[in-house]
This record gives structure tokens, sequence and C-alpha cells, in this order.
């Protein structure tokens, strides 16, 4: 079974290290399948395949998309054979997803800087959150500006006293068109972390439970959906790992999973990258649905 990490993010959306550094990670930790997948931009992928180019890994270009399903986000995994597979229009929708992720920063960040204690109001700056951000903007950047300045002494603590409770929703592309986008590359389109309970499927608070993830897997498939993330920490934390990949196999889904890696982001050591014990089977029919 050859070592996976097909869900990672690098500093061109919220992650810790750049795309040339995870391949360096992946080949120190023994990983030969690999998928750069940040939020909302293809940026870094011509910088991630170029780095894996003659090293024994399998690198394929990835992105995760937050889109809008029924009346709630969910995050969309797409993986894609080629870099020149993505074609022009897709291309141009994440850009534009791109641009609305500026305008929401600049919304936050008044936000922010109008409830923060008083020595602070107006001291956070887009111009210097932008500077921390080599790709697409994300909380993270702010969360990092905000312990630069002395707000809050970790990121931690910016999104649990701040970015949480006065984040900024966005209006996102729904899945059924970004799905369809996908399939014209030939892409392979999947649900990220069903049951994770942020941009998931189940949120039993919002009144999504685990019977109701049938059904909705049932609609999502026939928009084209071609897999699911069985296989994440929070679905290994509480035992449902075998649940979506029953419900996966029962549907004729590719059953993935990951570590969804960040780096210190979300507190993950470099060694986490590549630890899921996933069969490689995924990646024979990721190679079949790109032809």
């Amino acid at each position: 079974m050859r070592k996976s990490e097909i869900h990672m993010h690098s500093t061109f959306s919220d992650g810790e290290f750049t795309p040339t550094e995870l391949v360096g990670i992946a080949r120190k930790n023994g990983v030969s399948i690999l998928s750069l997948t940040d939020h909302d931009t293809f940026e870094g992928i011509e910088e991630f395949v170029q780095a894996a180019q003659g090293t024994e890994i399998s690198a394929f270009p990835g992105i995760e998309i937050t889109t809008r399903y029924q009346d709630f986000n969910v995050h969309l995994l797409a993986y894609f054979k080629s870099l020149d597979s993505i074609n022009t229009e897709l291309a141009e929708t994440v850009a534009a997803m791109a641009e609305k992720r500026v305008l929401r920063m600049r919304e936050l960040i008044d936000r922010i800087n109008g409830v923060v204690p008083e020595k602070f109001k107006g001291k956070i700056l887009f111009e210097n959150v932008r500077k921390a951000a080599e790709g697409v903007l994300a909380r993270p950047h702010l969360a990092r500006e905000m312990v630069r300045l002395g707000i809050v002494p970790t990121t931690g603590q910016a999104f649990e006293h701040y970015l949480v409770q006065y984040n900024v929703e966005r209006t996102n592309l729904d899945v059924q068109t970004a799905i369809a986008l996908i399939r014209k590359c030939g892409g392979v389109p999947v649900i990220a972390h069903p049951g994770e309970r942020t941009y998931s499927l189940y949120h039993p608070d919002k009144g999504r439970d685990y019977e109701d993830i049938p059904a909705q897997l049932d609609e999502l498939k026939s928009f084209g959906l071609l897999g699911l993330e069985c296989l994440y920490p929070y679905h290994e934390k509480i035992n449902k790992v075998e649940f979506y990949t029953n419900l996966a196999n029962k549907m004729g889904l590719i059953v993935t999973g990951s570590r969804d890696f960040h780096g210190f982001t979300t507190y993950q050591k470099p060694s986490l990258l590549g630890a899921t014990p996933l069969n490689d089977e995924f990646f024979d029919r990721f190679q079949e649905a790109w032809g």
C-alpha cells in the first residue's frame, strides 16, 4: 500500500509550507501519491508539479472549493490529471472566487477593527494582512497579524474570541455548478470531511444528522459527484470512518482519505503528512476517471 496525502494546503492559501516544501516533507515521509488542494486557488499548482518532477512521487493538481449546497456551505475537493486539463472556464471561475475572498477580508478587517480593545482599533491594515499571504487570503492570515500586533497571544485565540463570532460569510459557488465545471475538465469531485461539522454534510446543531446523509449523497451523485472523503481525523476520533466508507461503497463513490494537512495553523507536525491508512486503489479509480 503506497502512502498518500491528497488533501493538503500550502502558503498559497492557509498552510504553513510552500508547495516545494510540502513535496520535500512528502519525500521524507515516504509518500508517493500527492495532491495540493489549496482553498479556492490554483496558484501554487505549477510550483508543486515542478517540485515533484524527477522524484518518485505521483503528483497531480487539486483544489478545495467552498460551495453552497441547499442552505449551507460544503467543501468540495477536486482532482485533475494535469495542469493542462484545467480549462479556462474553471480557472476564471476560481480566480473570481479569489477576488471575493479579498472583498470578504476587507469587510472582516473592518468588523474586527471595530470590536478589538480601544488601543488596537484601526491598527489592523489590509495591506499588512495581504503581505502574509502568497495566494488567496484566509482568516489564518488575519489571525497571524492580530498576534503580531499583540491583540491576542495566539492564532487560536484570534479565532476563539473574534474570527468565528464576527466572521463574514460570502456567497459561494453552488455545488452543482462546481461539480459540472470539474467534470468538464475530466476532474474527480469529492466531498471533503462530510462529518467534520464545519463546511460539511453532518451538523446536528443545524438540523443535519446522520440519517440525512444518504439522501444528500444521492442527490450530489446525480450532479456528478464521484468520491467521498471517508478517512479523516475527526471521523477517526468519533469512530465514524466505517459509516462513511460503507456509504461510499454502497453508492459506488470513490473512498478517499487525508490528514487535511496545514502545518502549524492546525497544530500538525510534518510527520503527520501522509499518515492516513488509506488503500491506494482510489488512485486507480482516479486514473480511470481521468481517462
